[in-house]
């Protein structure tokens, strides 16, 4: 505790985990993050106060201009990091990640947590798995308890009532937390001005949102934290003073860097007209703060009028460099860890669809893709859903950071892109949404070093890239003929639509296809694109990623649904519809549902409609898992994997990672195509018939492997792992 606090009685958790370690359990090792700018007597301070017990990371943001480096050397348990005078997030990324020790309590050089505080932080985060971190309360220097301290998710409620004050009367309805000495406060994120947080689970989070120079990255944690099903917790009993001098740049500056980082915070997670309304109506609030401030003589009012500015136009300076709204827009360009002589520019991805976890075959080698040149360049992904970053860390861990959401589009203005995307598809799944987010991608995150546009129908987004910019297709199949098929299936004006569709495809792949690298999963399609006239073609396969450890022994005796056959898709895509209801509704699946009466299929995956579920539930045996967080424990209970698949292209990810989880499965010859190398035994195929697949069903429950050998799988995963799958990328793109 700080000396000038009145001790509160500690949690607990707290308590059970000091106790522990007084009992001799060995207490966990941090080590304290000091991100400082021309602070030096404060860093002096701090570590006198700690002594050399604390090992601390000084990041400094002066580089070096007040010799903290050469202060640093006579300190052993100091290591000196330069800072790169990059703004807060970075800087504590920085320390943190080139953490050893378990857990980071990051510090503000102007604080003045005692050593037994920092301890506790930990001691209490430790003993408290659901937690991304726990953080101090720190008091102004009136030793009340400063406002922000922690706070929650701005809406145009919360916004509007701390614009006009009503959090002064009822200080849970705000956007900042200002708790009363002593209080508990459940809220959903807090400040890092003292906050203890894991190390490893840090890093994995992705660490602070390096999209603010400061102010707003810890906003932005906590929604990272809850996005991971965690919380972070502000604790009322360790309380810290704050507010010992200043440590960083000139008052006005860090208001507008203040208010310019919330707007940009907003308008990033909550597009369109809430965000506008959001920070409209905060600036509305400090004008008119700033206005009594001035005729009362207030030195508050120039502030809250720079704090207004910053809000209104979302930029803000520092030593005369615009730094807020450039850091929003070059966070995704920025070459992690990249060597003097890298190309610093980030690649350009375009897609349908994106996001983790994958929900469909598509998505998952999108993902792949993504990651992909992400070990090799920063890549900016753009989606109907939004603008998303992938990068590397230094440690190699691959993230996906959310760059800016998309704002919401009308089915007129979908309509309207049909000129561009030259697709019917194309303005129903992708809409403005997707030409916008390319449009404002180009303008604010350029330059870029190369484009790949997925899937053939977005294939007239090209026109959109500088003529300039090198440029790959990935068409994972030929989707012309996908959707011929499907037209071959349906009846009346969806019959006439797949037609129009397989037309309009096929004059893309015509056209756009043969003026662009094509990357493809199959050598018939690749063949097909040279014949058309593609200039090059790399035939990068599907691939699968394996699962880190396998439980499949116990939960196969374990599963409570007796013999359990599985078929995984995106049960909105009409080849699978069609494929599972083949079989399902057939008197030969009935036949055998009768026969066998322990027999299940579960059929999982997303987004099926409520009329293909209420025929599946109506099958016999048959039951649905829809939009399932993981299918791993669907794939490691099963006894065996089922693809009764009568159209389709490419190669089927889905009979990959049945394998990969050691599945048998049975397969129709269509279901199969593409794949080759596999474990013997590992899929029996039939011909598309549905009474062959009945019966292959039954022979591979009586005489077929309950799991795959391990040995041929994994020589399966040599092969059919992401990483080598994909490598004949890079015969056509430059990364």
């Amino acid at each position: 505790m700080t000396d000038s606090v009145t001790p509160v009685t500690p949690t607990p958790e707290v308590r059970d985990l000091t106790t522990a370690r007084q009992a001799g359990r060995p207490a966990p090792s941090f080590e304290v993050v000091l991100v400082t700018y021309r602070s030096r007597p404060h860093v002096e301070a701090l570590v006198d106060r700690w002594g050399a017990e604390v090992p601390v990371a000084l990041v400094d943001n002066g580089r070096g201009v007040d010799g903290l480096d050469g202060w640093a050397e006579a300190h052993p348990q100091v290591r000196y990091l330069d800072g790169g005078g990059v703004g807060f997030a970075r800087a504590a990324n920085l320390g943190a990640f080139s953490s050893e020790a378990e857990f980071v309590v990051f510090v503000n050089p102007d604080s003045r947590p005692s050593v037994e505080d920092l301890r506790s932080l930990v001691v209490g985060l430790a003993a408290d798995p659901v937690s991304a971190s726990h953080a101090a309360t720190v008091t102004g220097p009136d030793g009340q308890v400063e406002i922000g301290v922690a706070g929650w998710e701005p809406d145009v409620l919360r916004t509007a009532a701390y614009a006009v004050g009503l959090h002064k009367r009822w200080p849970t309805i705000g956007v900042y937390g200002k708790p009363t000495l002593g209080q508990r406060l459940d809220v959903d994120w807090t400040t890092g001005a003292c906050m203890a947080v894991r190390t490893a689970q840090f890093r994995r989070l992705g660490g602070f949102d390096e999209s603010f120079f400061v102010y707003s990255e810890d906003m932005s944690f906590g929604r990272r934290a809850r996005t991971a099903g965690l919380r972070q917790v502000l604790r009322h009993d360790v309380v810290v003073a704050h507010g010992a001098g200043s440590s960083g740049a000139p008052s006005a500056e860090m208001m507008r860097l203040k208010g310019a980082s919330f707007t940009n915070y907003v308008h990033r997670y909550h597009p369109g007209a809430a965000a506008t309304v959001m920070s409209g109506t905060l600036a509305a609030g400090y004008l008119a703060r700033s206005v009594r401030g001035r005729l009362r003589g207030d030195e508050m009012g120039p502030l809250f009028w720079a704090q207004a500015k910053g809000l209104l136009s979302g930029r803000a300076f520092v030593g005369g460099a615009e730094v807020a709204h450039r850091r929003l827009c070059e966070t995704a360009a920025d070459r992690v860890g990249a060597t003097a002589d890298a190309d610093p520019r980030p690649v350009l991805l375009v897609t349908k669809e994106f996001g983790e976890p994958a929900t469909s075959g598509g998505m998952l080698r999108t993902l792949a893709l993504a990651k992909w040149i992400a070990a090799r360049a920063n890549v900016v992904v753009v989606s109907p859903k939004g603008v998303t970053g992938v990068r590397r860390l230094e440690s190699g861990q691959i993230v996906l950071e959310p760059l800016r959401s998309a704002s919401r589009s009308s089915r007129v203005a979908d309509a309207l892109t049909f000129p561009r995307y030259r697709s019917l598809g194309a303005p129903r799944t992708s809409g403005a949404a997707l030409i916008d987010g390319v449009s404002a991608t180009l303008r604010d995150l350029g330059p870029f070093r190369a484009a790949v546009v997925d899937h053939t129908n977005l294939f007239g987004v090209t026109q959109m890239l500088p003529p300039d910019l090198p440029v790959v297709l990935s068409t994972h199949n030929v989707e012309s003929d996908l959707m011929r098929q499907r037209a071959q299936s349906e009846e009346g004006a969806t019959k006439i639509a797949a037609h129009v569709e397989s037309a309009l495809l096929r004059l893309l792949e015509r056209t756009v296809g043969t003026r662009h690298p094509n990357v493809v999963c199959t050598e018939h399609d690749g063949r097909i694109a040279l014949e058309d006239g593609a200039p090059a073609v790399a035939v990068a396969r599907n691939g699968v990623t394996p699962p880190a450890a396998s439980d499949r022994e116990r939960a196969l005796a374990a599963n409570p649904h007796g013999t359990e056959l599985l078929f995984t898709g995106a049960l909105d895509w009409r080849p699978n519809i069609n494929g599972i209801l083949w079989l399902v509704e057939s008197r030969e699946w009935a036949d055998l549902a009768r026969r066998r009466p322990e027999l299940v299929l579960t059929v999982a995956g997303r987004n099926p409609s409520p009329e293909f579920r209420a025929r599946l539930e109506a099958a016999p045996g048959v039951r649905v898992e829809a939009d399932v967080p993981s299918m791993t424990p669907l794939l490691e209970r099963a006894r065996l994997g089922v693809a009764p698949l009568l159209e389709g292209g490419g190669s089927r990810i889905k009979l990959l990672e049945y394998i990969a989880h050691g599945l048998p499965s049975v397969s129709t010859v269509v279901g199969a195509s593409g794949l080759d190398g596999l474990p013997e035994g590992a899929i029996l195929q039939t011909p598309e018939d549905r009474d062959a697949f009945c019966a292959a069903i039954e022979q591979a429950l009586d005489s077929g492997p309950a799991t795959l050998p391990a040995d041929p799988v994994e020589a399966m995963l040599a092969v059919y792992g992401w990483e080598n799958a994909l490598r004949p990328v890079a015969d056509v793109l430059p990364v």
